[in-house]
């Protein structure tokens, strides 16, 4: 028979002690995860709550319909409340404020006639923000006038997502997946090669976002009619956070994994307006929320499924830049000084 191989018993004075870790290493392995869960925490109350707590409209834009100076004397009436609420701009005909409306220059239109009450154009398909304060601003002046006129919806959300957040709620999933991929693969696969790892980046982020656009289109079917758009939208998005946090690893070492992760979820989160509308934001938000990659792609699945493909050139030219910039960097950056992170994470064999 063959002997078991021999072992020293965990009492056998002869027995190897098992090797002691370093304690240096033990606490950055312990205080890097803690201090950028505790940072993210900060991160999302500190500006999540802020953009949030209060959506108030400013500047949100608008067209009034009719003569001149009915135009002018209707546009104070409306600022009357809130003199920051609208940017109002004349139209001289409802057709033209339509043709407006589903360009996405303005969110909705008071259409002024003579010897008729006024109506109301609007898109519900730009959110419930604006279509509530439209029709809260619509009510007041029609009942300071005695006469209310119709509402017409020009743009509206389609029964399969009602309230008009799947894309945001899309565009979460993909940068908490995207930033979770990137911050272990640095951990886990920093002795990797240079190519390896960007390899596998790009390869991921064009897998969660097929999957991601699988899910949201033709498996749940919230954004449909439009796959071929939603995927390279959703892969373009992945490819960004993938590209953001390894481009401030490269540039900040492991502390670029927080400001990445500072880019491209909460300040991304919160300037992007979330459930609602942009231009409800504090002025601070709503400036950059169309320059970040998560407030373009909100803007940008928003057209394309709700109105035809319209005025998309601004938010993937936005999203395309980050990209292209963010990979670039992190390239150049791996070829002048290759990464190596403060704390790194090796898989442990079982000896014998």
């Amino acid at each position: 028979m063959t002997s078991q191989t021999d072992r020293p018993a965990l009492g056998d004075p002869g027995a190897v002690p098992p090797p002691q870790p370093d304690r240096a290493a033990a606490r950055r392995m312990l205080l890097a995860p803690t201090l950028l869960g505790l940072f993210l925490v900060l991160a999302f109350a500190g500006l999540t709550i802020p953009a949030l707590q209060n959506p108030t409209p400013k500047d949100l834009p608008v067209g009034v319909v009719g003569p001149p100076e009915a135009g002018r004397q209707f546009s104070a009436q409306l600022g009357r409340e809130n003199a920051d609420a609208f940017d109002v701009e004349t139209y001289a005909s409802a057709d033209r404020a339509r043709e407006a409306i589903l360009e996405q220059e303005i969110l909705g239109a008071f259409v002024l006639e003579p010897g008729r009450p006024p109506s109301l154009l609007l898109a519900g398909a730009a959110g419930d923000a604006p279509t509530r304060a439209l029709e809260t601003a619509y009510e007041k002046v029609t009942e300071a006038l005695g006469a209310t006129g119709t509402v017409e919806n020009v743009a509206p959300l389609p029964e399969e997502d009602a309230r008009g957040i799947s894309g945001f709620l899309l565009c979460v999933a993909l940068v908490i997946g995207a930033l979770l991929f990137q911050a272990v693969l640095s951990l886990m696969a920093a002795r990797l090669p240079a190519r390896a790892r960007f390899l596998v980046g790009a390869g991921y982020a064009v897998i969660a976002g097929l999957v991601g656009a699988v899910l949201a289109g033709p498996v749940i079917g919230a954004l449909t009619g439009n796959f071929l758009q939603l995927a390279g939208i959703a892969v373009l998005l992945s490819l960004a956070v993938v590209g953001i946090v390894a481009a401030c690893q490269s540039l900040l070492g492991v502390l670029g994994v927080a400001v990445g992760a500072l880019i491209v979820l909460p300040l991304g989160v919160s300037s992007s307006g979330g459930p609602v509308e942009y231009h409800f934001l504090p002025e601070f938000y709503s400036t950059i929320s169309q320059y970040l990659p998560m407030g373009a792609t909100v803007t940008l699945l928003r057209r394309v499924f709700y109105f035809d493909g319209n005025s998309v050139a601004a938010p993937l030219l936005a999203l395309a830049g980050w990209t292209v910039a963010a990979w670039l960097i992190a390239l150049v950056m791996e070829r002048i000084r290759p990464y190596r992170p403060a704390v790194l994470v090796l898989p442990v064999g079982r000896a014998g």
